[in-house]
């Protein structure tokens, strides 16, 4: 199997692995579903840090310390509170819509960053820049209408369009990051920032857990850890104009556990408001991706390759779980 993959293009393994890490990501999404029906969301993001800090706890010891070092603390303590908001606000989305509904909406997050970047970072912007935010936009507001009362907006679609906002913002945290912080030490410090914060506002309204609440929650954390590991395998060995499509593939893996798990489908208007969503996306400046040619996907260091496609934000490659 290794070395089936090992003679593919660089370019058609990232897609692959793109691929993979958005059925993972979708799994961290039905699971969140799932234990939402008992689970209040907060609990749900507390549960989560926790199991997740015991699985990194476990790592370290064999790794060591060396990987979790960090000259940035306070950066890590910003980009933890947008992160787990984020995640907060995709995790309520989830109790009022299905699955792809949300996703569908997530799919804004790319051109928020990089209206954000130009704001914050002085990045230019460009025509394309400005037809594909208008266009973005207007793909929202056509999965938006239906819902709408008014000129009132349902507190899931608002939910997962602020935690589409708060994901685009800890992008930019981690567009700076990644300059002196391993891969390693940016998916570790979120997690306990979560249970600084997370852990006394569940504490609040604890509800009595299952071992199968638990077991869900966990599984959150685990498919969120794979699905990071698959993206920033992607990104190491292909262009980011080439994966950016495959981030796509979200929408048909969401519909397909919305139908297995919930026996629900999205209304047929989401798939048009996603369409335009995705064409607006297309239409930014994807130049100046990762090359293939020279990079070993077998190399897992958090070599400088890896950090330069990390940080690129004019992509819609999905990290936010």
């Amino acid at each position: 199997m290794t070395r089936t993959l090992a003679r593919l293009s660089g370019n058609l393994r990232g897609v692959l692995w793109m691929t993979a890490a958005m059925s993972s990501g979708v799994c961290v999404d039905v699971c969140a579903k799932l234990v939402s029906a008992d689970v209040p969301t907060a609990q749900i993001l507390a549960m989560r840090a926790i199991l997740t800090v015991v699985m990194f706890v476990v790592i370290v010891g064999f790794v060591g310390t060396r990987q979790i070092r960090t000259r940035r603390p306070f950066a890590h303590m910003a980009r933890g509170v947008l992160w787990y908001s984020s995640l907060f606000c995709v995790f309520f989305a989830l109790r009022q819509m299905s699955i792809s509904e949300v996703n569908a909406y997530l799919f804004i997050e790319a051109l928020l960053t990089v209206m954000l970047a130009v704001v914050f970072f002085g990045e230019k912007l460009t025509g394309r820049k400005i037809a594909a935010t208008l266009l973005g936009l207007v793909g929202v507001w056509v999965m938006c209408v239906p819902k709408m009362d008014g000129f009132g907006v349902p507190l899931g679609i608002a939910a997962a369009l602020v935690g589409a906002f708060c994901f685009s913002a800890q992008t930019l945290f981690a567009k700076v990051m990644v300059r002196t912080e391993t891969n390693f030490s940016m998916l570790f410090w979120p997690q306990l920032v979560a249970i600084v914060i997370w852990v006394p506002v569940a504490l609040m309204t604890w509800q009595p857990a299952s071992i199968a609440d638990w077991a869900l929650s966990g599984g959150a954390g685990f498919f969120a850890m794979t699905t990071n590991y698959m993206v920033l395998r992607a990104v190491r060995v292909a262009d980011a104009s080439v994966i950016s499509p495959a981030a796509y593939t979200a929408l048909p893996f969401s519909m397909a556990m919305d139908l297995i798990f919930f026996d629900m489908l999205p209304m047929p208007i989401i798939f048009v408001g996603a369409g335009l969503v995705i064409l607006a996306v297309m239409l930014l400046d994807f130049k100046g991706g990762v090359k293939s040619a020279s990079v070993d996907d077998s190399d897992d260091s958090d070599d400088k390759l890896a950090e330069d496609a990390t940080s690129q934000v004019e992509r819609p490659a999905d990290i936010r779980v």
